[in-house]
């Protein structure tokens, strides 16, 4: 996000928790979406045009009071620091990925299923900008991919690692995903022009089969496919709303952000992307 806002020229203010953390070419500002306090102070220390709230614990997160602190109450009082310092844009990251949707095809108007303590907490995040009085756009990405975060951690290293990985379920379900580098490039275009109160889904043009996702990823990495493994064994190990989270079925349009900000995915389909993520990991 600050690479690709850095490269359109904008001057950039990193909140930061830990001290030197902040991204090249971005300002440093310490504070915590726990203390609200500590937002009010950061926010003051510079006049600013646009916040782009990312910061989230996210679906693998198993603890629903950290999910709530966080997603909830982080978002609330960072609205507080902003709305104190003359009203500027705020773009909330919030998310697809909610709940099953039966492989149906998800657009703005469509109400999401809401399963998880994840979902519940994007869908109050979103309530809590729209109610802030700022002008504020909601983004929801899908499954977001690339060459770092869950994805490196979550499935390509255990796929580097000896023995099979193991997809949940049948792995049938769709995949609604997109590469992180469209995300941040569909915030920068938020951020920039759209109309206060807009909201976007951000997703390649092609979903993808949760079992052929890894396949694809393990096919890239070299690897034997993953093998299958039983839900009820699944929700023991991992818990019920990681499980949920990954064995959602559905699709998402991209229709609305391409027709209204002439956004489009760098990497269309996960066949395009998968193998470039890889290959960056690999260097």
């Amino acid at each position: 996000m600050c690479a690709e806002l850095v490269s359109g020229g904008h001057e950039v203010h990193a909140l930061v928790r830990r001290p030197g953390s902040a991204p090249p070419q971005t300002t440093e500002v310490a504070g915590d979406l726990r203390d609200g306090e500590a937002l009010r102070q950061a926010v003051a220390q510079a006049s600013f045009d646009c916040v782009i709230h990312l910061a989230a614990e996210i679906a693998t997160q198993r603890d629903v009071r950290k999910i709530t602190e966080v997603n909830v109450e982080g978002t609330h009082r960072l609205l507080a620091a902003a709305g104190a310092a003359d009203s500027p844009r705020f773009v909330f990251v919030s998310t697809v990925v909610t709940g099953d949707a039966g492989g149906a095809i998800l657009h703005e108007a469509s109400t999401l299923p809401v399963q998880t303590a994840y979902g519940r907490s994007k869908q109050q995040g979103e309530q809590l900008v729209r109610e802030s009085g700022l002008p504020g756009v909601i983004i929801r990405p899908s499954h977001v991919y690339g060459p770092g975060g869950w994805y490196a951690e979550e499935i390509v290293k255990r796929l580097r690692q000896p023995g099979r990985f193991v997809v949940l379920g049948s792995g049938q379900n769709w995949w609604d995903v997109v590469r992180v580098e469209d995300v941040a490039s569909a915030c920068v275009a938020a951020a920039e022009r759209a109309e206060p109160g807009s909201l976007y889904h951000v997703v390649d043009d092609e979903p993808i089969r949760y079992f052929d996702f890894v396949a694809l990823t393990a096919a890239a990495l070299g690897v034997g496919s993953p093998r299958r493994v039983p839900l009820w064994l699944a929700r023991l190990a991992a818990g019920a709303d990681p499980v949920t989270a990954v064995i959602r079925s559905a699709r998402s349009s991209n229709e609305r952000i391409k027709r209204e900000l002439g956004w489009a995915p760098r990497y269309r389909s996960a066949q395009e992307g998968v193998p470039d993520a890889i290959a960056k990991l690999s260097r």
